[in-house]
């Protein structure tokens, strides 16, 4: 029994179509597109090698990323939201200290610590930006039973937070005010 090569016209998939199909309407195996089947015309026999049906390569198109880039957007946000500014409290990139952890007070700089007795005072601490502690520092200590300097590096022992978490009121831990409670924007426990 003789048989020919058919090559698709819109996918160009090959398959071996026998001459008993000829003049019968056939789809292609590939893509379902109809063709009307021809004879060999007694140029091909049974033993003619059709090479295989290679399997229809993917798509390459923009699609394929969609599931990763919806994953990848809400991660973005989330790190984006997690690492805000300083006013925040907790963040993924820094460090947390939990009700009765020891830490430091220190705002970065060599500069002694200003430190407020009761927690009304220690708003206008937390509104300070590190960088511009100075400014304001000679304003507040005007009023010294409001406020008391540390030195930075000084250890307290965080006893709870306040005011959304920008706030902690620390027992000092060492130096001459050991013992004694004090509020530090929570962005000073180092």
């Amino acid at each position: 029994m003789s048989a020919y090569v058919h090559t698709c016209e819109k996918c160009g998939a090959q398959m071996q179509v026998h001459d008993r199909y000829a003049g019968r309407t056939l789809k292609c195996t590939t893509c379902r597109t109809e063709f009307l089947a021809e004879s060999s015309e007694g140029g091909a026999d049974e033993d003619t090698y059709v090479p295989p049906r290679s399997p229809r390569e993917p798509e390459k198109s923009p699609r394929r990323f969609l599931p990763l880039l919806l994953l990848l957007i809400p991660l973005a946000g989330f790190l984006v939201w997690m690492g805000g500014d300083d006013d925040k409290p907790d963040t993924a990139f820094r460090e947390g200290y939990a009700v009765g952890d020891v830490a430091s007070v220190d705002t970065g700089t060599t500069r002694p610590v200003l430190v407020a007795l009761d927690h009304e005072s220690v708003g206008a601490l937390v509104d300070m930006r590190t960088g511009a502690i100075q400014l304001g520092v000679s304003s507040l200590m005007t009023n010294q039973d409001k406020y008391l300097e540390l030195e930075a590096g000084t250890k307290v022992r965080v006893l709870a937070y306040a005011n959304e978490d920008r706030e902690a009121k620390v027992r000092i831990l060492d130096g001459p005010s050991a013992n004694q409670d004090v509020w530090v924007p929570r962005r000073w426990l180092r």
